[in-house]
């Protein structure tokens, strides 16, 4: 789950139990001494949050067993995450993060009556919140009428973490994102591949920030570069967006996965590159990765500076902004080449009942996930994409590609027949 999202809980006993639940929907079996531990809690408090969790959540969920094993299922996930979500509408975060965002401009003394709270009990909150925006985004917040101050493009990142990022929404920012144009701007294929949901998501926050009269600020120099990426961009989508705005989104939305072709990475840093005369000869892989993400980095700064989080955690004494921001675009991309080497296009072709079906489905899917693969199912199969067959039927003749079960398979029989998914 998102760190943002366990930041913006201030009860202590509900980011618990959200904790709790997300051990026990991602494991499904857990002792009591493995959730103490992973919540660093004491086990009867893991007793008493398992019976109020029980008493809530009620037919939505199956909690079965004791300290010694517990053991999750759904019953109802639509009531269970209804349930989850009536949860967070008694976090006040949320709606002080949204209406910050919003220019809504109220003291301390009124806030703390629109929260139903003690001022004492706001001004808790509040100093929990801004140690929140200066450790993680360099952001703070205007005493006198609570407006949240700092660097455009930290503020918009902020921004996206609250809408885009979180792993549940409680209904006041499920209603601020659905009161936006639905995402459904229509892409045209150009040069350069930028992933749909994202444009849409940074246009729809450009837009917003750009109504409440809050624009990127026009770096001079490198024009000619700029003129390239807004042309880039308007091959591929038309929103009349000043060009600052269309560079930050073109850069923010480029689909990863094309560049893990080293010769897109060459084509991009001949193309962007803000140095002149740059002609790289491809001779090393790793060497032309390092170019490229240091042009990626030095576009970021001209048209989009960042700013990153300086939290123990993510960085050493000494180091710069540059060195976090070219390790997270290499940990993100080392991501998205295992996540493409590992993806596995996955069909089934099966008999018996429905129940059966879904039963070995289900089965396989788990153990393939265990292995690392990324699953890709309902999808015509590609040279660049392994296919697997899974059957418990005839099939005309063998392949290496095709598991086959017994009509009826033992959870055991599955396991050991997906044991020669090595690739």
């Amino acid at each position: 789950m998102s760190q943002l999202f366990y930041h913006l809980i201030y009860h202590e006993k509900t980011k618990r139990w959200l904790l709790m639940l997300e051990q026990l929907e991602e494991g499904q079996t857990l002792t009591g001494k493995d959730l103490a531990i992973k919540l660093s809690c004491t086990q009867r408090t893991i007793q008493s949050d398992i019976k109020q969790i029980k008493k809530y959540f009620d037919t939505s969920i199956l909690l079965l067993g004791g300290e010694d094993g517990y053991h999750f299922s759904f019953r109802s996930p639509t009531a269970f995450t209804r349930k989850k979500r009536a949860l967070l509408d008694q976090e006040p975060l949320f709606f002080y993060a949204d209406q910050l965002v919003a220019g809504t401009r109220k003291t301390n003394q009124e806030w703390a009556e629109t929260l139903n709270l003690s001022p004492a009990s706001f001004g808790r909150i509040k100093r929990q919140f801004v140690h929140l925006l200066e450790e993680h985004y360099q952001l703070t917040i205007v005493k006198k009428d609570n407006q949240l101050q700092g660097s455009e493009p930290a503020i918009r990142q902020f921004m996206y973490d609250l809408y885009f990022t979180l792993p549940l929404y409680p209904n006041v920012l499920k209603q601020r994102v659905e009161s936006w144009d639905s995402f459904d701007q229509p892409t045209r294929p150009g040069q350069w591949s930028l992933d749909p949901i994202r444009l849409n998501q940074w246009r729809q926050l450009a837009q917003w920030r750009i109504n409440q009269g809050q624009c990127l600020q026009v770096n001079k120099g490198h024009e000619k570069v700029l003129e390239r990426i807004v042309v880039a961009f308007d091959e591929t989508v038309t929103f009349p967006l000043p060009s600052q705005e269309k560079a930050a989104i073109f850069l923010l939305s480029l689909n990863e996965e094309q560049f893990l072709n080293p010769l897109r990475q060459k084509e991009f840093i001949q193309q962007f590159s803000l140095e002149e005369d740059n002609h790289y000869v491809l001779r090393n892989f790793e060497e032309m990765n390092i170019v490229f993400f240091e042009t990626v980095i030095a576009l970021m700064h001209q048209f989009f500076k960042l700013t990153l989080s300086q939290t123990k955690e993510d960085t050493t004494e000494g180091q710069i902004e540059e060195k976090q921001f070219f390790d997270q675009l290499i940990k993100n991309y080392n991501r998205t080449k295992e996540c493409f080497e590992q993806s596995l296009v996955l069909t089934f072709q099966l008999t018996g009942s429905l129940a059966l079906q879904e039963w070995i489905k289900k089965s396989v899917r788990h153990y393939l996930q265990m292995k690392g693969f990324y699953l890709l199912e309902d999808i015509e199969t590609t040279p660049f994409k392994r296919q697997l067959i899974i059957t418990n039927g005839r099939i005309s003749q063998e392949r290496s590609n095709v598991v086959c079960l017994s009509t009826i398979p033992e959870e055991k029989e599955i396991k050991e027949g997906l044991k020669m998914i090595d690739w």
